[in-house]
Formats: structure tokens, sequence, C-alpha cells
């Protein structure tokens, strides 16, 4: 495949995650010109933030991306962002970034059911992502404290100049976004089943074996791990690159495949390196 040119500025993900691949971009640039097209496309299948999805199209590496998530919240931000943008920029141009709306939109994360509509759940969301310790959305407290005592306030990571010009950029780009809503490994099973499975690179980025509910607003499995490494390792998608935490149960499961380790510097109140497994497949691992 010849290498694409850079069609501009490289955005970054509007949202914030602690451990967040999109460092990992360069490196699965590398690994897309190992995808015989011209130019490939790209999925994540528990996309979150989608890091490294918003640098690559950015960038020009890919011709599509497809965002996964498995929760509403999370899916219901990215299809606000894709589907009424210009209400989305308007609502952060407009938001007061104070306690009162963090309590406002905390309860409605806590419990969807209170959004007025889709849109509400997945600003609310959004809001939370950019205003809570490490961007954790549920299970954390609001940069500053709830009293604003802290060095940093509520809105240290809200800038909304830039945080718009991201939005819109996305907005601008939602014919090249394909955003959809499954279980992860069931995302997966659908894809494996159609044609464009051959030319994208797929980035598998799953809830870890040992992150608590902190990190993932979904958990997984033993089962669902060893169902994930089962499908991926029988050949039924060409092209994937899988990151976990480093355990027995992953290097078991998948035992078949190449692995090498990969450090993650995440930010969960202090920065810490974590170790981590890379593993990709057959097709990959020339």
């Amino acid at each position: 495949m010849a290498k694409t040119k850079n069609l501009g500025k490289v955005f970054q993900s509007p949202f914030r995650y602690p451990g967040g691949k999109g460092f990992l971009s360069e490196y699965l640039e590398n690994e897309l010109l190992k995808i015989d097209v011209d130019i490939p496309d790209y999925a994540e299948p528990y996309a979150g933030g989608a890091g490294a999805a918003i640098k690559l199209l950015s960038a020009g590496k890919v011709r599509r991306i497809r965002i996964n998530d498995a929760d509403q919240r999370i899916f219901s931000a990215w299809s606000a962002i894709l589907n009424d943008n210009e209400r989305f920029i308007h609502s952060i141009d407009e938001v007061r970034v104070d306690i009162k709306n963090w309590n406002k939109y905390a309860e409605i994360v806590k419990n969807p059911a209170l959004a007025q509509d889709p849109f509400q759940l997945g600003f609310a969301t959004f809001f939370l992502n950019r205003t809570n310790r490490s961007g954790i959305i549920l299970k954390a407290g609001p940069i500053g404290g709830h009293k604003q005592a802290g060095d940093w306030k509520l809105d240290a990571r809200f800038n909304k100049d830039s945080l718009i010009k991201r939005i819109k950029w996305i907005g601008e780009k939602s014919d090249h976004i394909t955003l959809s809503n499954h279980d992860g490994l069931a995302y997966l099973k659908r894809a494996g089943k159609a044609a464009y499975s051959r030319k994208t690179l797929f980035f598998v980025d799953p809830p870890y074996v040992k992150a608590g509910g902190r990190l993932y607003l979904n958990l997984m499995t033993e089962r669902k791990h060893k169902q994930l490494g089962e499908y991926l390792e029988g050949g039924h998608i060409p092209h994937w690159v899988v990151t976990y935490d480093h355990c027995p149960l992953i290097e078991d499961i998948y035992s078949r495949s190449h692995q090498s380790d990969l450090t993650v510097v995440y930010s969960l109140q202090k920065k810490r390196n974590q170790r981590e497994l890379l593993i990709k497949s057959p097709s990959l691992a020339a």
C-alpha cells in the first residue's frame, strides 16, 4: 500500500481516557501499510474516546473509521456529535462549567432514564468526561473537588475553543465515520461477515481483566475474554491488533498469536506506568 499524505492538522479526540491508545496511532499507521489496499478502513469495536481513530482519519491514513461502543452513554455522546453537530457546539459554547451543572449531569449519567432525550445523555457524558478527575465518567469526583478548593478547577480540561474545533471537524468528516452500538464481540462477528473486513484494520482494546469499574462502563467476564480470543484467533477477521493487561489468562488465550510488551502511562490522580500486552493477527506478524 502506498503511503498517504497528511491532509492537514492532526486532530485529537474530544474525549479524555485514562490509558487511552491515541499514542499508538503511529504504530497502527505502520500496521495499516501491511493491508493490500490503497487506503484501508479502520475500526474500533470498543471505541471509548476513539483516540487513535480520530488521529488516523485526520492525518489521511484511513478512508473511513468505524467506531462502536456498547455503552449507551458513550454511544449517545458520539451520536450527538455526529448527528447534531451544531447543537453540540452550541451546548459547549453556552454551558456554565460549574458544580451546579456537574451535579445535574452526574445524576443523568448515573441514571440515564433521567435524560430528556439521547442528546442530553450524550452531552452529560461528554461534560463529565471533561470535568471529572482523569476523565473517568463514573465513580469519580469533579476536578478541584465539590468545594472547588483544589489548585485545579472544574474547567481545567474544558477549553471551549479547542473542543469546539475538534467537534466541528468531526461533524465535517461525519460521512467518513460509521457509528454503532453493539457488544464488542457481536460487532466483530457482524464485521467478519462483511466485505469491508478484508480492507480494515481492527484495533481491539476491550475492558481489561484486572481493571475495575472506574475505568470501564461495561466490564467483561472471563468467558467473554475467552470467546473474544477464540473468535479473533479463528481467522474470521484477517487484520487485527489487540491490547490487554499483562496476565496469565490473556497470555494463554492468545498463545497462538504474536505477543509483545507495551508500556502505557495512565493518569489516575497520579501518573503511573502500566505494563500491557500488544497482540496481533498472523497477517500483521510477518
